[in-house]
């Protein structure tokens, strides 16, 4: 009985591990300028060798076409590998004002675009959607 368990879940664990062979890796855009190096973590460390295994999970890609002096943000966020917008993804932005900082969400519209101005620095954004890898990104590493 014992050699059946252990051979069920040796095949459980393979076919997780190969489910997916590649990853289409988050992008990011800021005021027409490829900007990936200012996202934390790009590539996902879960699964095996980056594959994301049994977890399938979506990853976000965004576009920042405005980023004024950090003082406002527009821009878009959207499906990395089919190129749709996200609907009401949450974004977390952490704003540095008078030498602290604090923590402001606004949500991206139907199209996925989001705008907002802000009262301090921008130092770093996170977008969260249902079924997606969180996007970090840390604007000190400009």
């Amino acid at each position: 009985m014992r050699i059946k368990e252990i051979i069920l879940a040796s095949l459980l664990i393979s076919s997780c591990g190969g489910t997916k062979n590649f990853t289409i890796l988050p992008e990011l855009t800021l005021e027409n300028q490829q900007a990936n190096k200012l996202i934390v973590d790009r590539k996902p460390d879960y699964g095996i060798n980056g594959r994301d295994g049994c977890v399938i999970m979506g990853e976000i890609s965004m576009i920042i076409t405005e980023l004024e002096n950090r003082k406002s943000v527009r821009g878009k966020v959207f499906d990395s590998e089919k190129k749709e917008p996200l609907i009401n993804a949450k974004l977390k932005l952490t704003i540095e004002q008078n030498g602290s900082e604090r923590t402001s969400e606004i949500y991206s519209d139907a199209n996925g675009i989001y705008n907002t101005d802000l009262f301090g620095e921008l130092k770093k954004m996170e977008v969260e959607y249902i079924a997606y890898r969180t996007l970090k990104i840390d604007f000190a590493k400009q």
